[in-house]
């Protein structure tokens, strides 16, 4: 735990160590319970210091992103690294990037390579060659990013339509239900959309 980062000390950073050390796991499938397994690393569930802790984590990496002169967005475990674009700007996202990996490295996480991509926003199309760990990162026009269609030209159609898509198959599933004009009256009435 790196203490000083968020200057824990004394006693709090004592119980932190504690409550973060020692810990085991066991899974139960209905009565049956795994065998114990020590944990060496996470944050426990349920637990009021969990998030908090993890939020402390996770701000060492944006700080470190940030002295790359780019701007850093992240939601729990998910990182979007951004920078505007004036001129070529490979060697500042790709240093970035390279941070990125060997703090990963260092805290013995592993970047899932094959979520992360390059959406170049606006209408200035610049295609740099990024590359996590020698893989060349693909070029795209849309990412699907938190749940939301993000369009290198911002435009929320592709969003729109793909909603409006899972809202028809999910009215279509709910419509087909079976309604009746009086209790007496065995044959229904069936609602198709």
């Amino acid at each position: 735990m790196r203490s000083c980062f968020i200057e824990i000390r004394g006693n709090v950073l004592l119980w932190l160590k504690n409550f973060f050390t020692g810990k085991t796991h066991q899974t139960r499938v209905d009565s049956s319970l795994s065998d114990l397994a020590d944990l060496s690393s996470g944050i426990i569930q349920g637990s009021g210091i969990g998030p908090v802790m993890f939020l402390s984590y996770n701000n060492e990496l944006i700080a470190l992103l940030e002295t790359c002169g780019i701007v850093v967005k992240a939601f729990a475990d998910d990182v979007k690294i951004y920078v505007r674009i004036v001129n070529d700007v490979n060697r500042q996202l790709q240093h970035a990037i390279d941070s990125l990996v060997r703090w990963a490295e260092e805290w013995q996480l592993t970047v899932s390579v094959d979520k992360c991509c390059v959406l170049n926003i606006g209408h200035l199309v610049l295609l740099p060659e990024l590359m996590i760990q020698n893989k060349v990162l693909p070029n795209v026009n849309s990412v699907r990013d938190l749940g939301i269609n993000v369009t290198n030209y911002l435009s929320p159609s592709d969003h729109v339509c793909d909603m409006s898509v899972v809202i028809l198959q999910i009215t279509t599933q709910n419509a087909e239900t079976t309604y009746t004009t009086s209790p007496d009256q065995t044959d229904g009435m069936k609602l198709e959309v």
